[in-house]
């Protein structure tokens, strides 16, 4: 799925202006956390010095990635995908963010809304949370759609764990109800096609 030499690929072209929530920071350390102690701690340790995350301010991208790159270089110490893990931490924000009261809300207008409706919703929802790259979406059938990323510097698997743990959960569909595909458009997976189906 992903590998790092991507991940890090797009971690030397972040700048400090490329910012994510602190939300997305937090559910990173959770999964970190869920992995081990140790690993947790190192993942605490790329924060700014005795910064404290605040789920609404916004934080450097460069500090979820190299999150991330602690946690894939973990799976592969443990005989794990380095793509998988990454995707897995996707998956962990998107149930988070169900939870929480803008995703408990938003959840609500999927139900009412259908599927398609809900995957329109998630370019203007990406463009809120992060101020990088392009996001859209288009229907390819009545049952499939495509989003499109461009210049992502989260990249393809943890965006595609987050897209399908969240519409899954916000819809409250089953495990194999969703199926995804994600096609890389770039070398380093900031760009890439998340084509869904159901």
């Amino acid at each position: 799925m992903e590998q790092r030499a991507q991940l890090l690929s797009r971690l030397s072209r972040c700048n400090p202006g490329q910012q994510v929530p602190g939300m997305f920071l937090d559910a990173v350390l959770v999964s970190a956390d869920a992995r081990s102690a140790e690993v947790g701690g190192l993942a605490r340790r790329l924060l700014g010095e005795g910064e404290r995350l605040v789920e609404s301010y916004r934080y450097p991208v460069a500090w979820m990635l190299g999150m991330l790159d602690v946690i894939g270089q973990a799976a592969v110490a443990n005989g794990e995908s380095y793509g998988e893990a990454l995707f897995h931490c996707g998956q962990d924000a998107g149930r988070a963010y169900v939870r929480s009261s803008v995703g408990r809300v938003r959840a609500l207008g999927a139900i009412a809304s259908g599927l398609h409706r809900t995957l329109e919703g998630i370019p203007s929802a990406a463009a809120v949370a992060v101020n990088f790259g392009e996001h859209s979406y288009r229907r390819l059938s009545a049952s499939s759609g495509e989003l499109v990323f461009k210049q992502d510097m989260i990249g393809l698997a943890w965006n595609a764990g987050m897209v399908v743990a969240s519409t899954s959960a916000a819809l409250s569909m089953g495990p194999d109800e969703l199926k995804f595909e994600g096609i890389p458009t770039d070398e380093d997976a900031s760009s890439f096609l998340l084509r869904i189906s159901w």
